[in-house]
């Protein structure tokens, strides 16, 4: 148990990270490792509504990191 809490601590402080990055991209990025962070948490430790939230999130964050891209190039 103690290796899933370490995930939920890394996902954590994915999203920390988050929260200082100033660059729209590099906040995706961030919050992308820290969704499939969690999504391995919510999934090792069967908390589901973890899971399925973060798994809705990455697709979101991966979408706009995506559209954020095209807009740079």
């Amino acid at each position: 148990m103690i290796g899933i809490d370490a995930l939920g601590y890394l996902a954590g402080f994915f999203l920390i990270m988050m929260a200082c990055m100033k660059s729209q991209i590099h906040m995706r990025a961030c919050n992308i490792a820290g969704n499939a962070t969690f999504i391995l948490y919510g999934f090792l430790a069967e908390v589901w509504p973890v899971f399925v939230l973060n798994a809705v999130m990455l697709l979101l964050h991966g979408y706009r990191l995506m559209c954020l891209r095209k807009a740079a190039s």
